[in-house]
């Protein structure tokens, strides 16, 4: 690693644009409208499947 003589590591961080915080993902009316109604078709069990093939929680279902 680097030093600058001094005994002590170099600390300079440089920033990654690939770790930078992602922006916040939308829904429009239909997709909402879509994703209940598959909500409330879905059997006992299902609804797990659903809300991970969308990428989604249960508590962004609930809102």
């Amino acid at each position: 690693m680097p030093n600058s003589g001094s005994g002590r590591l170099d600390t300079q961080v440089t920033p990654n644009p690939v770790l930078e915080k992602r922006t916040r993902r939308t829904f429009h009316a239909e997709y909402k409208l879509r994703l209940l109604a598959e909500a409330e078709a879905c059997k006992h069990g299902e609804l797990g499947a659903l809300l991970r093939r969308e990428k989604l929680y249960s508590h962004q279902l609930a809102d």
